[in-house]
This record gives C-alpha cells, structure tokens and sequence, in this order.
C-alpha cells in the first residue's frame, strides 16, 4: 500500500512537472483563433486602429488538426447584446485580402530539447485604420470551423478622459518600481497584461 502511494505521488509530481513545462497561449490566441486588438482592450472614441485576425492549423502537436485552416471564418462586430455585423461591412471597408503562411514553434521544453517543433498553417485577414465612434462595450467574434473565440472591446467618450491639472509627487521608503511592481502581482489579477484592479496609489 505504501509502495502503491509512493508511485501515485511520483506520477502526479512527474505530471505537474510535465505541465509546468508547457509554454501557455497569449491572450490574443486562447484557441486556434486569434483577434487582435486582444479581449479587454479599450480606446478613445474615434482613435484609428488595426483588426487583425487569424485562424490556426497545426500539423502535429497536441493540437493537431488537419493541417487545412479555415479559409471561410468570419469576424462580426457589434455592441455587447446586439447583433453583430461583418467587419467590412460595420467599418464600410472592402473586404481585406487573404493571407497564407506558415510558422513553427516548441509546445514545451521537451519538444525544445529534442528539436521536435510543431508547424502551424495560418489563414488571416487584416482591417487597416478602422474606428469606433460611439462610445460603449463592443463584441467582436471571430467564427471557424465551427467555434468562436471573442473579444470585447471597451471605447471611451473623450469628454469621460480627465485632464491633469495638478501633479503632486510622493516618494516613500521602499517605494522602489520593483517592489510597487511586486505588489501590483501579488495583490491584482491580469488580463492580457492588463491589471484587473488597481492600487491606492494608482
């Protein structure tokens, strides 16, 4: 019984070592689908900016598709709790090109120690200089092969964007960035390298 535990306790700490070792997703690619500008964005009403979206098939891997990426995805836009549009046509764009390629990488250090990469086709579209001008939570959908992945997008009216007027400037003992930066860590959830809160002193 005692062996049989000592092999369970070994497995599972091989296991969470195995895990540890995975190299994590970016938060613009929490699936095979990609859209950037990433989820919890937010801009200024009317401030031009780039859509870029991909849809993912790798090769080999632990992901392994077909290889084919889907060629017919679609992105649709639209405020939080209404209907969205085609991109092109919500921005009143010509649809962009189709893009190809291709790319590799390692899905954890041991693929990387044995020089085994995985290869990734890439099918993608890019909505250049395109604007949101009422203020409000948008959604945007990026749909393949059946799934979704999303973003939603925050824009602000420029007359909420306060002015500065006066600065003042605190310095304290052990107020160094490192350790402010520390804090903010420990203390506050990130999202796509966005803190979720924010400190006192923020």
């Amino acid at each position: 019984m005692v062996g049989f535990r000592t092999s369970a306790l070994a497995t599972a700490a091989l296991a969470a070592i195995a895990s540890a070792q995975t190299f994590q997703r970016l938060g613009t690619c929490p699936t095979l689908g990609c859209i950037l500008p990433p989820d919890a964005q937010d801009f200024l009403a009317g401030q031009f900016f780039d859509i870029r979206v991909e849809v993912h098939a790798p090769v080999n891997g632990s992901e392994a598709t077909n290889g084919v990426p889907d060629t017919n995805f679609a992105l649709t836009i639209g405020k939080v709790g209404e209907a969205g549009v085609p991109a092109a046509q919500f921005f009143g764009v010509d649809e962009p090109a189709l893009e190809a390629w291709n790319f590799t990488w390692f899905e954890d250090l041991f693929a990387q120690d044995a020089k085994t990469p995985s290869l990734v086709n890439v099918a993608a579209k890019a909505y250049r200089r395109v604007a949101l001008y009422e203020p409000g939570s948008y959604e945007a959908v990026l749909t393949y092969n059946g799934t979704n992945t999303t973003a939603v997008w925050d824009v602000r009216d420029l007359s909420e964007v306060r002015k500065t007027k006066n600065v003042l400037l605190f310095i304290g003992d052990g107020m160094t960035t490192n350790m402010i930066t520390a804090a903010r860590l420990i203390a506050h959830k990130q999202k796509n390298g966005r803190y979720l809160t924010k400190m006192a002193l923020d």
